[in-house]
């Protein structure tokens, strides 16, 4: 069996591209719907019932659009709506926040650093599953709502940029962390200014390889992949 069906994908902006780019190379038989919700960014400043619209607005357009899985390549979605789209619609529905605490818990030493928007630091998602998995680790977070406009204006290092990421990541520095979540799908493209300010020692988690893993292995599971030697397009 196979499904030639594409997989759907959805961000408030271009964050979401990042997770696109890790689908693609894992599942390069696959093809995909991207819907970038740029009229709308950022959703991490908007309240909880507003991203829940938005976010379920943004899932039935792409059922609509026949896709055979909808990943929401979202942190703010994935912290505030996930239970919620899994409910109006009977397709898989993949998030990136459970992938993120999974590689964190992997590579952390006990002191881990979440940064992401307002809405998702405000919902402590990371953090409940980071404890529920491990009692003992120490889990520091920080909001840094200026990264999403740095990474749409494409402002990815340079002065401006790493004084902003100097300014939000030195609590997180003081504090010791070990590991830091990306919690952001914007994140990863400040990747290097982010890193730069953290040192080397200091694990930068981005959700999106694992993520990826995650969809193939499902998508395996339930014998739902494109067949062998497929095409891929990209909408």
């Amino acid at each position: 069996m196979s499904d030639a069906r594409p997989i759907g994908v959805f961000d408030s902006g271009i964050g979401g591209l990042t997770v696109l780019r890790a689908l693609r190379e894992r599942l390069p038989e696959e093809s995909f719907v991207y819907l970038g919700d740029t009229a709308r960014v950022p959703y991490g400043t908007k309240g909880a019932d507003t991203v829940t619209r938005f976010a379920t607005e943004a899932t039935l357009l792409l059922t609509r659009r026949n896709v055979k899985a909808v990943v929401v390549a979202c942190n703010t979605a994935s912290a505030i709506a996930i239970d919620r789209l899994r409910t109006v619609t009977d397709l898989p529905v993949y998030g990136v926040i459970e992938p993120g605490v999974e590689a964190a818990l992997a590579v952390t030493s006990g002191r881990v650093g979440v940064i992401g928007t307002l809405a998702t630091l405000a919902s402590d998602r990371y953090g409940q599953l980071l404890r529920a998995a491990r009692a003992d680790l120490v889990v520091e977070g920080k909001a840094c709502p200026l990264f999403v406009p740095l990474a749409e204006e494409g402002w990815v290092d340079g002065g401006v940029t790493l004084a902003v990421a100097s300014t939000y990541l030195e609590d997180l520095r003081t504090a010791g962390v070990d590991t830091l979540i990306l919690g952001c799908t914007h994140y990863p493209i400040l990747k290097k200014a982010i890193g730069d300010v953290m040192g080397p020692d200091v694990q930068l988690v981005d959700s999106a390889l694992v993520l990826a893993e995650a969809v193939a292995a499902d998508l395996q599971r339930r014998d739902a992949q494109a067949e062998a030697g497929s095409a891929s397009r990209l909408e």
